[in-house]
């Protein structure tokens, strides 16, 4: 048989039958009071060691019932925190080389340049793969089909600021209309800074769209590791915080 530890051999003794029998007679009131003077008269007597074992027993339930409400209740004020934070900018790489050697440092830094890093939040989505042999194909024939959707809802539902994307890839999204022409972006200073990286590609009607800028040769495009050479942004949400956040950017890029 085995022996009892030390513990549970010094485990208090339950109330027996009468005293909760006792006990439901009494208004909560004298319950307590009750409680009380039963747990101090039976720790009369007890070292310190002995009061802290017996206190700990009593109010396990509490603790245990306590402790995980404070896990949640810091779980949930976290989320609630980080997805409540305004936004510096939203963004999606698509047919991103390699996720694991993407950086994110450049962002963080163009937030930190603009001094919104500390208490906003940076969206980033780079699991989005475009192959130009798959979504020429039917939805229901496509395995990838569920990707692109999510994508192209994101996207038409103004999640994202700025879609990182090589030449295929805008390609894709200028013929499913994913991209706004960039006169609805562009001020005329900016278009004049850019105007010579302008990509143009037909949209869904078959018209011929200015629809992205060509940021290859930046130091910006080359130190996020996206996994190409021919690096384009184009610019997929059409809301007034959109259009504010492309612009900023657009200024840090373009000085």
């Amino acid at each position: 048989m085995r022996q009892m530890t030390p513990e549970f051999e010094e485990k208090p003794i339950e109330q027996n039958q009468d005293d909760r029998l006792e006990m439901k007679s009494l208004s909560r009131k004298d319950r307590l009071k009750y409680k009380k003077e039963k747990m101090k008269a039976t720790m009369e007597g007890m070292s310190r060691s002995e009061k802290f074992k017996y206190l700990l027993y009593f109010y396990k339930e509490a603790l245990i019932i306590g402790t995980a409400l404070l896990v949640v209740a810091i779980i949930l004020g976290k989320s609630i925190y980080s997805a409540t934070r305004p936004i510096t900018i939203s963004y999606v790489v698509v047919n991103c080389g390699n996720q694991m050697e993407f950086n994110m440092t450049p962002m963080r830094d163009y937030a930190k340049s603009i001094n919104k890093y500390d208490g906003y939040q940076i969206k980033c989505d780079t699991n989005v793969a475009i192959v130009k042999d798959e979504y020429s194909q039917e939805y229901e024939n496509n395995a990838n089909s569920q990707v692109y959707i999510n994508f192209l809802t994101m996207c038409t539902s103004d999640y994202y600021d700025v879609v990182f994307t090589n030449k295929e890839g805008a390609f894709y999204c200028a013929s499913q209309n994913v991209f706004y022409p960039l006169d609805k972006y562009l001020d005329a200073e900016t278009y004049e800074k850019i105007k010579d990286r302008i990509y143009v590609a037909k949209d869904m009607n078959g018209v011929e769209q200015q629809v992205a800028i060509d940021i290859s040769d930046t130091e910006f495009a080359k130190s996020m590791n996206l996994g190409y050479k021919d690096a384009l942004i184009g610019f997929a949400g059409d809301q007034e915080d959109n259009h504010e956040r492309v612009q900023e950017f657009l200024n840090y890029l373009f000085p």
